[in-house]
């Protein structure tokens, strides 16, 4: 057995107590709830680890948790980026055990932000921790940040990237493990994530709901309006507003490794429980290549149990749409508004907010080493995806940086985040830390760095 295999085995048992007890600590930066305390134990157990450096940066929200071991100025530097912040628990009778009392059953962890992110950003404080311990100076430095409010927009993050900081400035690579991995649970390397662009339309025909038969038909709808509006947006699957698509940057080799990434189908859609897909596209061109445009809620009028005739005077529609690189947020945002005035000028339309989208180019030296010691610790090649479906706000460590991102998920497929009962798999903990540990050793001869 490799010998840091040896010692994380060791050594696992410590490192699981440790999660548990970050997990314990609730840090909702929706509400803030226990973010201030969060934080504190954040740097407490930082400090315990193998680090030069660790310290508290403040900024107008949550403040960033920054670590940093350098064993050479002019080695490589490689900064390790997570959060510490988690999403609100919801209901709690929906959770088979508190949200924040952290349980193994059917041998997985079970806690808001097992998988989202606490669990997956402190696989690399241990896999340090189990390097020093077999004495593996490797010709590396490393940096850790972790911010307080991915969950809830990431200004803190972006404001300190803003400002071009010193601490980063030699960083080499950014290396993201979040979100779960491919659906096959091989191991996944992925190159890039779509963007993403939140906003609401609002409209207001009336001073009061009306009553239907007193006024139906000559009174303007509210809510009939607006879905006529909203409805304008498509064609099918495909989003009909000018300009929406344009500016467009996929590769032919992102394509190909579109074409390779494997799909059950069948499977899919049981474990979803739909029938067929919006779209005649293959999955996942139409999930990671294609910009879209999403209805994520609707609300007007009446809402409660039986009838009631009324018009609706106001109602409201939230929607986001993934970006795809090079879409700008910000021009997307514009022929939004322009389509939905066009239709009605009396929508008012609200930017919510964004994240740019963002790709790592594919024959980065980097992934090289990368793959190989997922191969080595997961026993078979990972797959490898140009972009995440999902959004995340490494896209800013790229355009502030302009050095490679890469995302490297640890966690099981069916981790549940952002839901109830959201957990990670054992072996996924203790193998995301041999990874990063493995990554680590490689890093410095395979990278050409």
């Amino acid at each position: 057995m490799h010998k840091i295999e040896t010692t994380i085995d060791d050594q696992l048992s410590a490192y699981r107590s440790t999660l548990f007890e970050l997990l314990a600590q609730p840090s909702i930066s929706a509400t803030g709830e226990g973010m201030e305390r969060c934080a504190e134990l954040l740097l407490s157990i930082l400090d315990e680890y193998q680090f030069d450096r660790v310290e508290q940066i403040e900024t107008s929200r949550y403040p960033l948790i920054y670590a940093e071991r350098i064993v050479d100025e002019s080695a490589p530097t490689v900064t390790f980026y997570g959060h510490y912040d988690v999403q609100p628990p919801g209901v709690s009778d929906d959770w088979e055990s508190p949200a924040f009392e952290p349980t193994i059953r059917n041998e997985s962890i079970y806690a808001r932000g097992a998988g989202d992110n606490k669990g997956q950003f402190l696989t690399h404080v241990f896999a340090f921790d189990a390097l020093s311990r077999i004495a593996d100076d490797t010709d590396v430095n490393v940096k850790l940040l972790v911010e307080g409010g991915e969950e809830s927009g990431s200004t803190g993050l972006i404001e300190y990237l803003g400002d071009a900081p010193t601490e980063l400035a030699d960083t080499d690579l950014v290396y993201v493990a979040d979100g779960p991995m491919h659906a096959s649970r091989k191991p996944t390397i992925i190159y890039g994530n779509r963007g993403i662009l939140s906003y609401q339309l609002d409209l207001k025909t009336a001073d009061a709901d009306l009553h239907s038969g007193n006024f139906g038909g000559p009174i303007p709808n509210a809510a009939n309006e607006l879905i006529a509006v909203v409805s304008s947006m498509f064609d099918g699957d495909k989003v009909t507003v000018e300009g929406f698509s344009e500016n467009v940057n996929i590769s032919a080799t992102d394509r190909e490794l579109v074409e390779d990434i494997p799909i059950d189908e069948m499977a899919l859609k049981s474990d979803l429980g739909i029938k067929e897909f919006a779209t005649d596209d293959p999955y996942y061109e139409r999930l990671l290549l294609e910009p879209t445009l999403t209805v994520n809620g609707l609300s007007s009028g009446y809402e409660g149990e039986g009838k009631k005739t009324i018009i609706p005077h106001q109602a409201t529609v939230k929607l986001d749409s993934r970006l795809v690189p090079d879409q700008d947020p910000d021009q997307v945002f514009e022929r939004i508004t322009n389509h939905v005035k066009r239709e009605n000028p009396d929508i008012e339309v609200t930017k919510m907010g964004s994240f740019p989208p963002m790709k790592t180019p594919i024959d980065t030296p980097a992934a090289r080493p990368l793959a190989a010691a997922l191969k080595a610790v997961w026993g078979m090649d990972p797959v490898e995806m140009p972009l995440l479906g999902g959004s995340l706000p490494a896209a800013h460590f790229r355009t502030k940086l302009n050095v490679p991102v890469l995302v490297v998920p640890y966690a099981n497929p069916d981790q549940g985040n952002h839901s109830p009962n959201e957990h990670l798999d054992l072996d996924c903990f203790r193998n995301g830390i041999e990874t990063t540990a493995r990554f680590l050793q490689k890093f410095p001869d395979d990278s050409g760095l």
